[in-house]
């Protein structure tokens, strides 16, 4: 078997352009074998495996993690070839910036790549070209190239996500102990989009957001319950007992009720010792007077069996 050639040290871990390595002898033969993906007409880049889909939280955040680093090689391959007046805006600026995104759309290698109203739009394999009507503080800078605001990048996602899932999106933007925009500049970027497609989404959704959540399937429970026409709940607040002691941080609280909702993810199933934490935690609850219902997935699938649950026990006078 012959060994493969390794690459010129320039052009080693990063995206790079025929040129380049056509200029440092590298040969034809070289740049076609497996350990190179061609992501665009010119450009070479590492090859990476493709994640398969999560089956739990834990599992999510390692693959909307790879799928982050996919995106960003993919931007930086991209921008060897971007005209100078583009930029990157929608599911791919999100991923730059962060922000969650389901899997459908964090795994779809296609980048979106937008540039001003008159301009015509990319039309690139492995790239979706957008004509945008924008303001110049819409676009900022990043290590890979120009990319939309967080703040417009949220409204652009009215465009791809559901409610619950803008919501999810807004509530990380926001969140009280690393804030990247305030609600007060999401308002304002909402408002100069007025009759725009998604607005009508967005407004609703401002209406929605938390700074106080801490996880997407926490936002999108959350959002599922208001709508269905229940009070809004508590977030991520701690719980204390008669005498002061801390009991448990619970996920969404109703605190007149004494009613917690706990969002259970896969792994607290498949980790024993996290099961038997839990299992001790609901009982420290209980004991102090509180309810305590556990969510999961499926749940959130079909909520009315949920929502039906959670009506009955806020309809109950506690003890």
């Amino acid at each position: 078997m012959t060994r493969r050639k390794t690459l010129p040290p320039q052009l080693r871990g990063r995206p790079f352009t025929l040129a380049e390595a056509t200029a440092l002898g590298v040969s034809r033969d070289r740049l076609a074998q497996d350990d190179l993906e061609k992501p665009f007409a010119g450009i070479r880049m590492p090859a990476r495996p493709r994640s398969m889909p999560p089956t739990s939280d834990t599992q999510w955040r390692t693959v909307f993690t790879e799928h982050q680093l996919r995106n960003r090689q993919l931007c930086a391959a991209y921008a060897l070839r971007m005209p100078p007046e583009a930029f990157f805006c929608g599911p791919t600026a999100a991923l730059l910036q962060g922000i969650p995104l389901p899997y459908r759309l964090s795994s779809d290698r296609r980048l979106h790549v937008g540039l001003p109203e008159g301009c015509r739009a990319p039309q690139v394999v492995g790239a979706i070209g957008h004509s945008y009507r924008i303001h110049s503080g819409d676009v900022v800078s990043s290590g890979v190239g120009h990319l939309t605001s967080v703040e417009r990048t949220w409204c652009d996602l009215a465009r791809y996500l559901s409610l619950e899932d803008l919501v999810a999106a807004g509530d990380y933007l926001i969140q009280h102990s690393r804030p990247l925009t305030s609600i007060e500049r999401l308002t304002s970027a909402v408002n100069s989009l007025r009759g725009q497609r998604g607005a009508k989404n967005l407004r609703r959704a401002l209406t929605l957001l938390s700074d106080r959540a801490e996880s997407p399937k926490e936002s999108v429970l959350r959002v599922h319950l208001v709508l269905a026409g229940l009070p809004t709940p508590e977030v991520n607040m701690n719980v204390y007992d008669d005498r002061g002691a801390f009991l448990a941080r619970a996920d969404l609280m109703f605190r007149k009720e004494r009613l917690i909702l706990e969002y259970e993810g896969l792994q607290h199933l498949l980790d024993a010792d996290q099961w038997q934490r839990d299992i001790q935690r609901v009982r420290r609850l209980e004991a102090a007077g509180w309810r305590v219902i556990r969510v999961t997935q499926a749940d959130l699938r079909d909520s009315s069996a949920l929502i039906a649950l959670v009506r009955t026990h806020l309809e109950r006078t506690p003890v």
